[in-house]
């Protein structure tokens, strides 16, 4: 009773973690730990639904029936009472203590599971093998073609996999520090999954020698680090010592993606195609209705950012190539993606501090005016625009600045006037409209950075203290 007690509990846990996990829109309905889904649009998911998960909240975070997932164990009397299932897997027996994790491994930051009694667990691994091992396991091809799969499949859950020569691109422009940075998540990705392939061939006893060739042999094809490697070594050097299940299985790092997805509609209403927006950690990802990735913008291309709580449309400006295009998107939770894309953005700035500095703030362009046909120059500076033409000169203080655009080699401004009240369009045909409204809007940006800083930087008023009676 007390064993069967013990099974009914790990049971228990078993089936809360699986619940715990959350619906992504990574490819249909995957179950990846760590994500988060929200059903921005009614008119397409439901009136407020809100696909929102945040699992293991409450009894709200609980899987519908049909993503219930099957029990990990089973009890003694079940095992023994089904001919199909003891002919295949053997009685219980005690699991031996595993590898100890070395100090600093790749499992750093990984939560200490809670003490089971797993000595009545049955493994899968057991039944693979069966009275009659296959020959398969013995075929070194075999685990190279397993990892090979593994590696693509852990790119294309963390969005690896999308545009190569746009994330090379990006790879070039950031500093020294952030591409180590790359580089040694591209160096734990292949360990971790290698570490793994070392852990399933011990389960299939695979001749060891065997193991040993054939991990050095990925090892080499893949150019892992050096840091990674060694950790590999200290593994392979100690695989004499293991059998079974002793080596442990380290999770992949797409379980640790942590992201929040909106649904929108590109446009201004509801009438436009549907998108699954993804606010990753270094950049937004937008997949279309099937999961399919449709656009990637990293951080450090986006120029600026605003939303309207009226129209509930966010606003995005990014740099592609030369031009500055603007994206507009359609969502009931406006103001929740437009704060989540900020916090994500400051946290990614906090973290590349030697991306390669770009552009200076302002600058000077030729421009024509189109109502009088008068060249001039058109200056940006910190406190605005200054026009200067052969018989006049119009300054535009920055905080007038209305709206800025292009239209086919047109840069057009909107100026608030406050004495009249009005917006005043101004048209300027020049080949550099593309630049103007680019340094303009990274204009806007820095100077809501600077104020937000000085925000953040002023004390706190306190409370008045109540006067003793």
């Amino acid at each position: 009773m007390e064993a069967t007690k013990g099974v009914k509990q790990v049971i228990d846990q078993g089936d809360t973690d699986e619940k715990k996990s959350q619906i992504s829109a990574d490819s249909g309905l995957s179950m990846t730990s760590g994500s988060q889904v929200s059903n921005s649009s009614g008119e397409t998911l439901g009136a407020d639904s809100d696909l929102s998960s945040n699992a293991g909240d409450g009894p709200a975070g609980r899987l519908p029936a049909h993503l219930t997932v099957s029990r990990g164990t089973l009890s003694d009397s079940e095992i023994e009472t089904n001919p199909a299932t003891s002919s295949v897997f053997g009685k219980p027996h005690k699991l031996k203590p595993g590898l100890a994790e070395p100090r600093g491994s790749l499992g750093r930051g990984a939560a200490i599971p809670p003490v089971e009694d797993m000595s009545t667990r049955i493994y899968l691994c057991e039944g693979l093998l069966g009275k009659e091992r296959s020959t398969l396991w013995d075929q070194m091809q075999f685990w190279e073609d397993a990892f090979l799969d593994a590696v693509m499949l852990e790119r294309e859950g963390m969005g690896l996999d999308q545009g190569p020569q746009e994330m090379i691109d990006r790879y070039l422009s950031l500093g020294e520090q952030d591409r180590k940075r790359l580089e040694d998540e591209e160096d734990r990705l292949l360990a971790t999954l290698l570490h793994n392939m070392m852990a399933y061939m011990l389960m299939m006893k695979v001749n060891k020698s065997d193991i040993r060739k054939k991990v050095r042999r990925l090892m080499g094809k893949c150019h892992i680090g050096l840091t990674y490697s060694q950790e590999i070594n200290e593994v392979l050097d100690q695989l004499s010592e293991l059998s079974g299940r002793e080596l442990s299985i380290r999770p992949s790092g797409s379980r640790h993606i942590k992201k929040q997805t909106f649904v929108v509609h590109a446009g201004t209403d509801t009438t436009g195609d549907i998108f699954f927006m993804e606010v990753c950690d270094d950049c937004i990802v937008l997949r279309s209705s099937i999961g399919t990735v449709y656009e990637r913008w990293w951080y450090e291309k986006l120029i600026n950012m605003t939303y309207c709580p009226k129209t509930k449309v966010l606003c995005l400006w990014r740099r592609n190539g030369q031009e500055t295009q603007l994206n507009k998107f359609y969502t009931k939770k406006c103001r929740e993606l437009y704060y989540c894309v900020k916090d994500s953005m400051e946290r990614a700035a906090a973290r590349q501090q030697s991306v390669k500095p770009g552009p200076e703030l302002g600058g000077e362009f030729p421009v024509q005016d189109m109502k009088t046909g008068e060249g001039g120059l058109l200056q940006v500076t910190l406190e605005g625009i200054n026009l200067k033409f052969m018989q006049s000169q119009v300054f535009i203080e920055l905080n007038h600045i209305k709206k800025c655009n292009t239209v086919k080699g047109v840069f057009v401004l909107e100026e608030f006037v406050p004495e009249t009240k009005e917006v005043v369009i101004h048209k300027y045909r020049t080949p550099m409209a593309h630049q103007i409204c680019y340094s303009v809007l990274c204009l806007f940006s820095y100077m809501a950075a600077v104020r937000g800083k000085e925000n953040e930087s002023k004390p706190r008023a306190q409370p008045p203290r109540p006067v003793p009676s």
